[in-house]
Parts: structure tokens; C-alpha cells; sequence
């Protein structure tokens, strides 16, 4: 299993863990067994994106004879798609299996958020139609929840300054929303856990590029996107 997080020691607020989604369904197509998606980076909209690993191109299973899966949201289509390699571990013109309409984020929507519609010209109906609790096990780092408009108003009321950030980082108006906050790299992995918001925050430690801050109150989850420079 690969690890996507790192430690940083001299920092208390920091630790070691990893995201995973867990799927079992599509038996016709795919053998009756669990397969474990890692979080394998974020992209652009601040969504992350899992992959059964490792991907060597030869996980052998059912129909499709290879089960190496992705779940990730495409920006162009809107949507949460699940593809499936197409047998040489690269995700170059893979199978795209089912898909979600539903803009949850920064992880995929659960089996009750949204429907998960099974592409039928690929499958040629054999997934028994969409997926459901009834004939898919979907756990782990998904969600059943959308942001609602009360969060779209909250994440225009909460900003990081100076965005930008070269030393350290401050939120404004998180006050009784914002109860901790995440930090990702663009590729996935966590280099600050924090719930101390009332002062500077330091990320003077972090190469300069982009990165997603994961901001969560108690009914809410924001992304916003901060540039270290």
C-alpha cells in the first residue's frame, strides 16, 4: 500500500495517515472481492483522485481482464467518473464504467449522493443496471453531501491572507464556523493539520507552488486554494 501523506516532526499539529475508498459491486464484470482505491493526488478543482494500487497492469479479474480502477472528477463533463484501465496500467484510453453528476467535494459521492450511472455501451448492461446499496459495497473517503448555498455564502466571507503567502498564513472570518483546517499539496498529500486559527499559521517550511486548504466546520467542508511563494 502506498502511503501519500509525509510527517513533518517538528510539528505537533502534523501526522501520518492516508484516504482510501474501499468498492465491491459489478460482479458480472468483476470478481466478487474488495478493491482498495488510494487518494493518488488532487487535481485542479481542489477533488482528489483515487486509484487502485499499485498499478502494475495485471490485476486479473473477470470480464474486462484487468481491474485497475480510477475514480475522479472530470471538469470538462462535470462529473465523477469510474474508468477502468484498459489492461496496461496507464489509464490511456480506458473504459469509462459509470458516472456521477454530483459536484461533491474534495472526495467522490457516496452510493446515496447523486446516482452512479452505468455506462451501458461499455458494459453492455451486465453491472445490473445503476449502482446501489442493494448490489455495490461504496465506503471509505466518499460523501453524501453537496456544499449547500449556506456554504457557498460562508466561502465568500472566509479568506486566507495574504494569498500569496510567503512565511505565514491567517484565516479571516472563520470564527465560530471554521472549528480546523488541512493542507494538501497538489499531489495529495497532507503537510499541515491544524485547529489553532485564532493566530499566524506557519508555512514557511512549504516549497513554493499551489496547494488546497481543506477548512471544516461543524456541518460544512471548504476548499479554498493558496499560492506559497
Amino acid at each position: 500500500m502506498n502511503k501519500k501523506h509525509i510527517v513533518l516532526p517538528f510539528l505537533l499539529l502534523s501526522y501520518l495517515g492516508f484516504s482510501q475508498i474501499t468498492f465491491n459491486g459489478c460482479h458480472p464484470l468483476f470478481e466478487d472481492q474488495d478493491y482498495t482505491f488510494n487518494n493518488v493526488g488532487t487535481d485542479e478543482t481542489g477533488r482528489h483522485i483515487f486509484e487502485t494500487t499499485p498499478i502494475i497492469g495485471d490485476n486479473s479479474c473477470g470480464a474486462l481482464g484487468s481491474c485497475e480502477f480510477r475514480l475522479s472528477w472530470n471538469d470538462s463533463n462535470n462529473r465523477w467518473e469510474f474508468i477502468a484501465d484498459s489492461g496496461n496500467g496507464d489509464f490511456v484510453d480506458p473504459y469509462l464504467m459509470f458516472t456521477n453528476t454530483s459536484a461533491s467535494t474534495p472526495n467522490p459521492p457516496s452510493l446515496t449522493l447523486g446516482t452512479w450511472v452505468e455506462n451501458i455501451i461499455i458494459s453492455e448492461g451486465g453491472c445490473d443496471g445503476n449502482l446501489t446499496t442493494s448490489n455495490t459495497v461504496l465506503t471509505g473517503d466518499v460523501q453524501d453531501t453537496v456544499l449547500s448555498i449556506i456554504d457557498n455564502q460562508l466561502s465568500n466571507e472566509i479568506q486566507l491572507a495574504p494569498n500569496p503567502a510567503h512565511t505565514h498564513l491567517s484565516i479571516i472570518g472563520w470564527k465560530d464556523k471554521i472549528q480546523h483546517l488541512k493542507i494538501y499539496d497538489v499531489n495529495g498529500k497532507l503537510v499541515l493539520r491544524t485547529s489553532e486559527l485564532s493566530g499566524q499559521i506557519d508555512v514557511s517550511y512549504l516549497p513554493n507552488g499551489m496547494y488546497f486548504v481543506n477548512l471544516f466546520g461543524p456541518d460544512t467542508t471548504l476548499i479554498k486554494k493558496l499560492i506559497k511563494q
